[in-house]
């Protein structure tokens, strides 16, 4: 096989056999060879014109483009804190103060772009219910605008060593070895974004460890091939239940306005108490405590729960549609569910009204009411839809089954192909 040099002594020997026999056209062919070896310099040091370039002069401009993205790159990286706590405040009910938190320390970290670390790593604390996972979710919204630069993960499911293989892939020799670890993947795909560790101190102590490279030198190891994924874009996010009972202390101890970051240290303290290795904690930017909810925190958010399942059903809830008593007794009987927070409480009246939600808009209901006649809740029925949005309601049914059934089909043909080929 010839080699590159060994083709470009061949070219040359043949111009000086033009050269010798044909003059004029040997001249020719060394001048081309010259300006196409001069044009490629000139494209490698970026010296020629852009519309030669780039294809963004010839069918756009240029200069403006880059102008602006420019604007806008420098612009993301500066968070306008009270706009972003005033907005997550409207979708998180009774955690005020650890959203003033957690928005100016967002803007703190990101402004400074730290190239070997994370952008943050923080932990929330608290009890269950009381809004530590939805943060995270409301957050990426409203920074990234879509559920998809959101990596979650259960850490519940990683009580195991070995599990770790899931998350940061499989070593050679073994099943799985030849698919990235859910982790590692997840950060490639998404270098930008929210990674969710949701209750960690369920995973195993040795899973802990194994982030610590993440956090402290910005990137970690695809076992299956040795990769290196940074994590340098990434917002880290750790929830935990740990130490719950004792948080309420520190909230009387550390009062708003006190300084935060002994309030912080004393949580770490506490996460230290209730096992969390004091490497791992070191590795954690800052701490927040969530409170538990009590009072008309509570009536809030039950009643943005009830809000939320009567739209699921493509129904509106009318203006003060839900009976005070409801909200009321929720307040009450919150003490039964204290140790799982709202969540419980929710979902045991979701059970309550659902059926009749359900009969409601079978009859074509279109704004309803959750009532209570001090023995039970039920549904009223305050507008009905017009045969036009019935019928119109009807025709998206009828397409979302469509696209269901195609895809079920797609599904099922994709499988067939798969048992064909296993089975010829």
């Amino acid at each position: 096989m010839i080699g590159p040099w060994q083709f470009r002594f061949f070219l040359i020997f043949m111009f000086i056999i033009l050269a010798k026999a044909l003059p004029s056209l040997g001249w020719v062919m060394i001048g081309a060879a010259a300006a196409i070896i001069l044009v490629k310099l000139l494209y490698m040091m970026e010296k020629l014109p852009g519309r030669i370039m780039d294809i963004l002069d010839r069918l756009s401009n240029k200069s403006e483009i880059e102008r602006k993205y420019n604007k806008a790159q420098e612009a993301s990286l500066v968070i306008d804190a009270e706009a972003l706590a005033a907005y997550m405040k409207t979708k998180i009910i009774g955690q005020d103060e650890v959203i003033d938190s957690v928005a100016q320390q967002l803007r703190r970290r990101i402004a400074a772009s730290r190239k070997d670390k994370p952008k943050a790593v923080f932990m929330f604390a608290g009890p269950p219910g009381v809004g530590k996972t939805y943060f995270a979710k409301i957050l990426t919204e409203k920074l990234y605008g879509d559920q998809k630069f959101l990596l979650f993960y259960d850490m519940s499911q990683y009580s195991q060593p070995h599990s770790a293989a899931s998350l940061f892939g499989q070593a050679k020799g073994y099943v799985g070895s030849t698919t990235y670890g859910s982790l590692t993947a997840g950060l490639r795909d998404f270098p930008n974004s929210i990674v969710l560790l949701d209750e960690f101190e369920k995973a195993h102590p040795e899973i802990h460890k194994r982030f610590l490279t993440a956090w402290n030198d910005g990137f970690i190891t695809e076992v299956s091939d040795g990769s290196k994924i940074s994590t340098t874009g990434a917002i880290f996010v750790l929830t935990t239940n740990a130490a719950a009972k004792k948080l309420p202390e520190l909230y009387e101890r550390y009062k708003k306005g006190s300084d935060n970051s002994e309030f912080s240290h004393a949580i770490k303290t506490v996460l230290q108490e209730a096992g969390f290795a004091p490497e791992v904690l070191s590795r954690i930017d800052d701490f927040f405590a969530f409170k538990p909810l009590k009072g008309l925190d509570i009536a809030r958010v039950v009643a943005l729960e009830i809000e939320k399942l009567v739209l699921q059903y493509n129904l509106t809830l009318s203006d003060q549609g839900i009976d005070p008593a409801i909200l009321l007794e929720a307040i009450e009987k919150q003490k039964e569910y204290s140790g799982s927070g709202v969540r419980e409480l929710a979902r045991a009246i979701e059970h309550k009204i659902s059926d009749g939600i359900i009969d409601a808009k079978t009859a074509g209901a279109k704004t309803i009411s959750i009532k209570s006649d001090g023995h039970r809740v039920f549904t009223q029925i305050d507008s009905y839809k017009t045969e036009e949005e019935q019928e119109e309601d009807h025709s998206s049914n009828v397409a979302r089954q469509n696209a269901e059934d195609a895809k079920t089909a797609t599904s099922e043909a994709v499988a067939r192909v798969g048992t064909d080929m296993l089975n010829p």
